[in-house]
């Protein structure tokens, strides 16, 4: 299994971590217009330092509308220098149906970067669109729950496209909308291609926390995992507004590897 780090983590960190996830979107805005390759080469080495060898990059580090050959190219050569790998490209798909332009341009962007995996949410009337990019490409999608309240509502989505698209599990959105994230992730094994670990503080509402520190249950998360010999990817999410959560990823990081080496998974360090 992969254990990486997810670039959205950094959602605020263009707002100097004076935000919350109730401002994602001027959040993003600010880190898309502030965006430069010297403050990429900033976030990987500091995704390096903390002990990661793998990333997730968020479209806010790689934005659809922006992106180029060229540009692509210095976004390989900033990550491969800090011996980073990038497993999935992570980003709003947007309506293929309505809007099929967006849609191309996510497509286009993660082949340009050479990733062949993009997370994004998806509707049911979207899937046969998206497959068909999937067979164009040559990539998968793995679809996060957000709104979903059951994992029969992505399973719905991925219906007859299961060898291209899958499942991608948001712990923490299970919790926020009130269904257990290791029930979720055992229902939908079968269709399992990537994980966001992520903890939440409550129930009914999207504020991240810490991993361990919240209400998801996600020691018993990684112990479905483990026997389910789980062994594609899995992101480490901790979106915090107000401070870089860096330290708390890297401690979850050393969490995970230990849980999954010795079976003991209830204890964060």
């Amino acid at each position: 299994m992969l254990i990486g780090f997810q670039t959205a983590n950094y959602f605020a960190r263009a707002a100097n971590y004076e935000t919350s996830m109730d401002e994602w979107g001027n959040a993003e805005r600010q880190v898309i217009e502030n965006f430069s390759l010297a403050e990429f080469d900033r976030i990987c080495l500091d995704i390096k330092n903390a002990g990661f060898e793998h990333i997730e990059l968020w479209m806010g580090h790689a934005f659809p509308k922006f992106m180029t050959p060229y540009l692509a190219e210095e976004l390989k050569e900033i990550w491969q220098k800090h011996c980073l790998s990038v497993y999935s490209y992570s980003c709003s798909l947007g309506d293929p149906v309505r809007y099929p332009r967006w849609t191309r341009l996510c497509f286009d962007t993660a082949k340009m970067l050479g990733i062949d995996m993009i997370t994004s949410g998806i509707s049911k009337e979207a899937g046969p669109v998206i497959y068909g990019l999937c067979n164009e490409y040559g990539l998968k999608v793995a679809v996060e729950n957000h709104p979903e309240k059951h994992p029969d509502e992505i399973r719905t989505v991925i219906g007859d496209y299961g060898d291209l698209i899958g499942a991608a599990v948001d712990t923490g959105w299970f919790g926020t909308q009130g269904y257990s994230a290791p029930h979720a992730l055992q229902d939908l094994k079968e269709f399992l291609f990537h994980v966001h670990l992520k903890d939440v503080k409550a129930t009914g509402q999207h504020h991240p926390v810490a991993l361990g520190e919240g209400i998801v249950g996600i020691g018993d998360c990684i112990k479905v995992l483990k026997e389910m010999n789980y062994d594609r990817t899995l992101s480490i999410e901790y979106e915090a507004g107000d401070h870089d959560p860096t330290h708390d990823c890297a401690v979850a990081l050393q969490w995970i590897k230990s849980a999954f080496e010795t079976g003991t998974y209830t204890t964060r360090k």
